[in-house]
């Protein structure tokens, strides 16, 4: 899952909305370093990608990848995750699409407010950016995939395969997007049973 799934996940189990953002930044045990309602986030985000990662539907999907692109097809699905959601946005939430990000935004510069002196500036920077070019929005157009993989393949040259991933996910979507609302059901029944076992 990606960012738009990951803070509609977050708002739907009433989790902090900035610390489901912030887990792809954090390495190893946030406790004690971050609020707790950020440290919660950030476990409720490692939750649903090991949850999502062991379905077999993700299995089938990343069956679609040749072999030499399978050991990036969850990255490339977690992205194409986001596209999807938009499109069947309407079948997840009541509230407009746009609404909701707004509101996300608001919350999370709220909570970054709060502790900004401990939060990694590459989060800090992705997140500015990520506001500031409205890119969940963005995924509305499956063309802007594309350009989202090549953007992450060039951040070492292992991930140089990555944005080779674009034209199978552009190939298999009406595969990928049928297949969506069953595994994102799944997700967001798990998620709303997640309870984090205390340090």
């Amino acid at each position: 899952m990606n960012y738009l799934a990951h803070l509609h996940v977050a708002s739907r189990c009433d989790s902090q909305l900035m610390g489901n953002l912030l887990a792809d930044f954090v390495r190893g045990k946030p406790d004690g370093i971050y609020l707790p309602d950020t440290v919660d986030g950030i476990y409720l985000h490692r939750f649903v990608d090991g949850y999502i990662d062991a379905l077999p539907q993700i299995k089938t999907c990343r069956a679609l990848f040749p072999k030499a692109l399978y050991r990036y097809s969850a990255i490339a699905l977690d992205i194409f995750w986001d596209h999807a959601l938009v499109k069947h946005w309407s079948a997840f939430h009541d509230e407009p699409l746009h609404s909701f990000v707004k509101d996300a935004e608001t919350s999370c510069q709220l909570s970054i407010q709060k502790e900004s002196e401990t939060l990694p500036d590459r989060f800090l920077f992705m997140s500015e950016k990520m506001w500031r070019e409205q890119w969940i929005l963005s995924y509305a157009d499956i063309n802007t995939l594309p350009f989202v993989l090549e953007r992450m393949s060039t951040r070492s040259p292992r991930m140089a395969p990555l944005a080779d991933t674009a034209a199978v996910l552009i190939t298999h979507q009406d595969q990928l997007l049928d297949a969506f609302p069953s595994i994102y059901q799944q997700v967001l029944d798990a998620a709303s049973t997640f309870t984090r076992t205390p340090s």
